[in-house]
């Protein structure tokens, strides 16, 4: 999780209005900002200190555009309520997408989503709340 923080109408913009009188009224809605990462072994140096070979590299990018393509499309094609909807707001947004390494022998992909949660309803001690 990067960040929590409220929201409202123009989700997942951040709402920043102070809310009620003494600032206790709680957002329409509470915007959770997740990074997904996966990572892998990347090619390094031989016990020699020749680095790896063209092939080595080739197949290391190879599967890293593939596991991109899949965070995406997993996040896309997964998650309910992603996207415009004719009555209804979105729910998740995706956000960036950024390739993280290679370093320390690790190669990978990190992508942003954020998912909207429902507001709380009223402050603790209002009538009606538990």
């Amino acid at each position: 999780m990067a960040r929590i923080y409220p929201s409202g109408q123009n989700f997942p913009a951040e709402e920043r209005t102070v809310q009620g009188i003494r600032g206790c009224t709680p957002p329409p809605l509470t915007a959770a900002e997740l990074v997904v990462t996966l990572l892998r072994c990347a090619p390094v140096q031989d016990e020699d200190g020749c680095p790896p070979t063209c092939e080595e590299q080739t197949e290391a990018a190879r599967v890293l555009h593939v596991d991109a393509s899949t965070v995406y499309s997993a996040l896309w094609c997964c998650l309910p309520g992603l996207g415009p909807h004719p009555r209804k707001p979105p729910r998740f947004v995706i956000g960036q997408q950024r390739i993280v390494g290679p370093e320390g022998g690790c190669v990978g992909v990190e992508q942003r989503v954020t998912v909207s949660l429902p507001g709380c309803g009223k402050c603790p001690g209002e009538e009606g709340t538990s």
